[in-house]
């Protein structure tokens, strides 16, 4: 693509049209969509296969992401959607080594974020008796009251802050740094420094979008613990479903919008200046 690539910074409100237009992405699928998160679903079920299957799953989130992405920019575009614009981010030959090093990041991404959790607790209990529990779900839900003794005088809440604030620094570079990659070819560094700074100069819309998204979740799972066993699992999967592929929607618009092509004339104002980078 020719011309200087920018990065436009947005209002905190844009957030919200990130969902609401990811939601109307959504609506134009169909059923084509109900195909694609049966697959989706297929190809997760790779985290059953035991000691590896979560770690391939980490690896191949973000081919999975650019697929999903490349769904939406073609329903976007007015095209169908189908299952081979999903498998393309796992098919591509030219960047799906680049997609797995970016799964490599999310997977190293998660075990700092655990590891920062367990060092913020090793001082205060002991581990060893919790990874005993851990290993035995049946114990916990025999005999809660001596689980949860393990925590008592623990301050938990600062290692999750920490490794919260961990996890969402490397989901953050990978939601710009995956269509950098996917969709305009560029170098795995070239698109984690770029998406970095799109996260910093739009700090706000990311903030408000992370906001907006954990309370919808939030109320839907409240609405969820009013049903029944059977019914709550069902409806669990399709909002997972649901949730995924809203993410997706949303980060495609949030793409163009923060991202505009480099052969676009850009639109400079007092929010755009300093938001540039040289390739």
């Amino acid at each position: 693509m020719s011309g200087q690539p920018h990065i436009r910074r947005l209002p905190m409100q844009a957030a919200y049209g990130w969902l609401m237009r990811g939601g109307d992405l959504l609506g134009r699928g169909g059923v084509a969509l109900v195909r694609i998160a049966a697959v989706l679903l297929l190809i997760s079920m790779v985290q059953l296969l035991p000691l590896i299957g979560v770690l391939v799953l980490i690896l191949i989130t973000p081919a999975l992401t650019a697929g999903l992405l490349n769904v939406f920019r073609a329903l976007e575009q007015q095209q169908g959607a189908s299952v081979d614009q999903l498998l393309v981010g796992l098919g591509r030959a030219e960047t799906r080594l680049r997609l797995l090093g970016l799964g490599g990041l999310l997977l190293l991404g998660t075990l700092a974020a655990l590891a920062v959790l367990f060092g913020w607790l090793a001082p205060q209990m002991d581990l060893a008796a919790l990874a005993e529990w851990s290993s035995d779900p049946a114990a916990v839900n025999q005999d809660p009251e001596a689980f949860l003794a393990l925590f008592d005088g623990v301050n938990v809440v600062g290692g999750l802050v920490l490794g919260m604030l961990l996890m969402l620094l490397v989901l953050g570079a990978l939601f710009f740094a995956v269509p950098l990659v996917f969709f305009w070819n560029w170098p795995l560094l070239v698109a984690l420094l770029w998406a970095l700074r799109a996260l910093w100069v739009n700090w706000r819309a990311m903030l408000a979008y992370v906001l907006l998204f954990g309370l919808f979740s939030g109320l839907v799972t409240l609405a969820l613990g009013t049903a029944g066993g059977l019914l709550v699992q069902v409806l669990t999967l399709m909002l997972s479903m649901f949730v995924q592929l809203l993410l997706a929607a949303a980060q495609w618009r949030a793409f163009g919008e923060v991202f505009p092509p480099p052969d676009q004339p850009a639109v400079h104002d007092d929010h755009d200046r300093g938001a540039g980078l040289s390739a």
